[in-house]
């Protein structure tokens, strides 16, 4: 089978390529090259009007998202934010008022995969967080619960 191919392609290499017809050579010769088009010359006025018409476009597809941006911006930080450190302020001018403690809800250990496939094992906590703060002179008091999660990476694992 490798010898009949071998004679095949010796047999084509020795045939010559068959002349193009004379219709096609005087067609090509007599076509000529496209002239590029100039471009149309636009004065500095229509040119400054599409610039401020790209800006004007740009303000009114860009102003409901900035209007959005500001929104969630303002859901996510309120003005009052400070008002919470308020008690706080005044709780320290006596010290004993003060309690802060904290208690541990749940522990367990898990193994995640690494980006790359290795394998890591993590110790997960769950916290909370109790601050108690009581005001005599103002006869105020203020309690806050904070959930928190800890998240250690213990050793690689190899398997």
């Amino acid at each position: 089978m490798p010898e009949e191919q071998d004679r095949l392609e010796t047999a084509l290499r020795q045939i010559r390529p068959a002349a193009p017809p004379a219709e096609l050579l005087a067609r090509l010769q007599a076509a000529k090259p496209l002239t590029p088009v100039a471009p149309v010359a636009q004065s500095a006025v229509a040119c400054q009007w599409t610039r401020l018409a790209m800006l004007w476009r740009g303000l009114i597809y860009g102003a409901p998202a900035a209007a959005l941006l500001l929104l969630l911006w303002l859901a996510w930080y309120p003005a009052n934010r400070t008002a919470g450190l308020l008690p706080v302020a005044s709780a320290r001018s006596n010290s004993n008022d003060v309690q802060v403690g904290h208690s541990l809800l749940a522990s367990f250990d898990t193994i995640a995969q690494l980006p790359g496939g290795a394998p890591v094992r993590f110790r997960c906590r769950e916290w909370q967080d109790h601050v108690t703060i009581h005001d005599p002179v103002h006869g105020m008091e203020v309690t806050e619960t904070t959930p928190r999660v800890e998240i250690i990476p213990l050793r690689f694992e190899t398997y």
